[in-house]
């Protein structure tokens, strides 16, 4: 079950078309721009990251357990930790 106020369009759309580094380059051209993005396993769920030189930042969190929304390690736009 999914609680938000944004349109189901924004939700599901492929978030590379929103980023603004990318804006441009998205406009221009019909190619995507391929990003690295690296699931992790938690035992609720997962976190997805992206990989920005050589870290990995949290991009969004999908988990049964509540819990794991307010863990500050998992917070969208924090370094992922192994």
């Amino acid at each position: 079950m999914l609680y938000t106020a944004r349109p189901l369009e924004r939700v599901y759309a492929d978030m590379r078309k929103y980023d603004k580094r990318y804006q441009n380059s998205y406009k221009n051209t019909n190619e995507t721009t391929d990003m690295e993005y690296r699931d992790v396993v938690l035992p609720h769920g997962r976190v997805v990251t992206r990989r920005e030189g050589e870290n990995y930042i949290i991009q969004k969190i999908n988990s049964t357990d509540m819990g794991d929304y307010l863990n500050d390690e998992y917070s969208p736009g924090k370094v992922f930790k192994n």
